[in-house]
């Protein structure tokens, strides 16, 4: 098998991969549900978003893959801190609907952060409260999404 060979094959798996992401996730939301008579933006809006967006770059990637080779991809995935990451967000992602979104999401960026070699003091203060707060007020009152928070 040739190098050219092995990048496609890396990347349509990729590809496959994130549709099958992209599916799973509008079928999750799709059983999200709805406060009648609400004007807020649907709470399923953005997960549908994200789901529209996965499946793209999916295509994206099958259509017209790179020259990554598949073995590039899996070594840059299996590292300890991606893999850290994504039990970090996944453990945020399932505690979402408990936990105050300023908190989870101070929490979800601090650790991230550290995980990623973030080390000045002053850097993870300030960004991760940044972050959760600018978000926070971005879909609280920009987009009227109700988040859970703790009154």
């Amino acid at each position: 098998m040739t190098h050219t060979e092995d990048s496609m094959k890396a990347d349509r798996a990729l590809g496959i991969a994130a549709i099958l992401a992209g599916i799973l996730i509008a079928f999750a939301s799709s059983h999200v549900q709805l406060l009648p008579g609400s004007t807020a933006v649907s709470a399923r809006f953005f997960p549908y978003l994200l789901a529209a967006i996965l499946s793209a770059g999916g295509l994206t990637l099958i259509l017209w893959p790179g020259a990554v080779p598949a073995r590039d991809v899996v070594t840059r995935i299996l590292t300890p801190s991606a893999l850290m990451v994504a039990a970090t967000f996944s453990i945020y992602a399932f505690t979402f609907r408990y936990m105050d979104f300023r908190l989870g999401t101070w929490l979800f960026v601090l650790i991230t952060m550290w995980i990623l070699g973030a080390r000045k003091p002053l850097e993870l203060i300030i960004t991760p409260i940044a972050v959760a707060l600018i978000t926070f007020y971005l879909f609280r009152y920009g987009f009227t999404v109700l988040l859970p928070t703790w009154n």
